[in-house]
């Protein structure tokens, strides 16, 4: 099995007690078998605790919440049960988080949500472009159910569309349009069953000549100067888990008003963002070959987060921003599935996303 990761995930140390915002609040902790098992048998006032704090309904298990918060969560922001016997006494939810592993085949691919506060912290503040670090642990090649066309030409295509979001030679406005622009036409390509092509076009698409001549084409959509109302409508009508992000879309949202620029300052972190998202998202699309939709989930989420700062907002407001925006739709299937569809149906276009990059 080969590993791949950003080159900052090792670095990931959770703050524990210290964390702005703990992964121990606004959602449910739903426990796995073997935890179950375990807090079966824990002995002592502590277990009776934990057992007292476990529901089960609709056939699953899961800790009560008190206020928003898991009850067994303490004062001081640390889990009795970690303090007690150490992490290898926790559920596999808790355990795990804030890494999240797609395998594809011989491969797995590991990241770190953007909703834990610290590893939001370390994405955004890493300040050469994001490398990913392969290991291998030497074992055999087992037979596997990946498409031996699509899965090299989705991977060709999102090598591609990173090295497009990590050309610091360009406006953040400019990558994105081309990496849209590049997704649209592997699309094409997919949906025409011409998978081999897809690695020639990606390789196309990393020419200067290639890019610019493609941007002269952008240029018509981009001069159309779309509104960033219809987001607006998307975010607002999804599934809430906190009041936080509801009173940010209020403070924030200003429906009549043109879209936000990308700041030259905060350069750095939105590139990170973006090859955050297009790394954990692109290639899912081996399970239904929609490529477009996802790359446009990516750029969509960029957006957003773009028009949720203020004016006055810094790296540590987008961190938080980006923290907070990741807990309420990357942890949310009910909203993930929500976009896809809206792109898969035309509801939202890439060509209308194009229209909003540019202030």
């Amino acid at each position: 099995m080969k590993y791949v990761q950003f080159d900052y995930v090792n670095k990931f140390s959770c703050l524990a007690g210290k964390c702005p915002d703990t992964c121990c609040k606004d959602w449910q902790i739903i426990l796995d078998e073997d935890a179950i098992a375990r807090y079966a048998s824990l002995p002592g006032e502590l277990g009776e605790q934990v057992r007292a704090a476990m529901l089960t309904e609709n056939g699953e298990t899961r800790f009560r919440e008190r206020g928003g918060n898991c009850v067994l969560l303490r004062d001081d922001g640390l889990c009795p049960l970690q303090a007690a016997y150490g992490a290898e006494m926790l559920c596999r939810t808790c355990f795990t988080h804030p890494r999240f592993t797609e395998e594809y085949g011989q491969t797995a691919e590991l990241t770190l949500s953007a909703s834990c506060p610290e590893a939001a912290r370390l994405l955004l503040e890493h300040d050469a472009p994001l490398t990913l670090t392969e290991t291998d642990d030497g074992g055999p090649v087992i037979p596997n159910e990946l498409d031996p066309a699509l899965y090299p030409a989705l991977l060709a295509a999102r090598t591609a569309s990173i090295r497009l979001a990590q050309d610091r030679a360009r406006p953040v406005a400019d990558r994105l349009a081309l990496i849209l622009l590049l997704a649209r036409r592997v699309q094409r390509l997919l949906d025409e069953g011409r998978d081999e092509l897809v690695p020639v076009l990606a390789r196309r698409f990393l020419g200067k000549q290639y890019q610019d001549r493609s941007l002269v084409r952008l240029a018509r959509l981009r001069s159309r100067s779309g509104r960033f109302f219809p987001c607006w409508m998307v975010l607002n009508n999804m599934e809430h888990l906190t009041k936080r992000f509801e009173s940010m879309l209020d403070a924030a949202m200003r429906q009549d008003a043109p879209p936000a620029a990308f700041r030259a300052e905060l350069a750095v972190p939105y590139e990170n963002l973006l090859v955050y998202f297009l790394f954990r998202y692109a290639l899912k699309a081996v399970n239904d070959r929609q490529l477009l939709p996802r790359v446009a989930a990516c750029v969509f989420h960029l957006l957003c987060l773009r028009e949720l700062l203020d004016d006055a907002g810094s790296e540590t407001a987008l961190c938080a921003a980006a923290s907070l925006y990741s807990k309420e739709v990357e942890h949310s299937e009910e909203n993930q599935q929500l976009l896809l569809k809206l792109f898969r149906r035309k509801t939202l276009t890439w060509q209308y996303l194009v229209s909003v990059l540019d202030a």
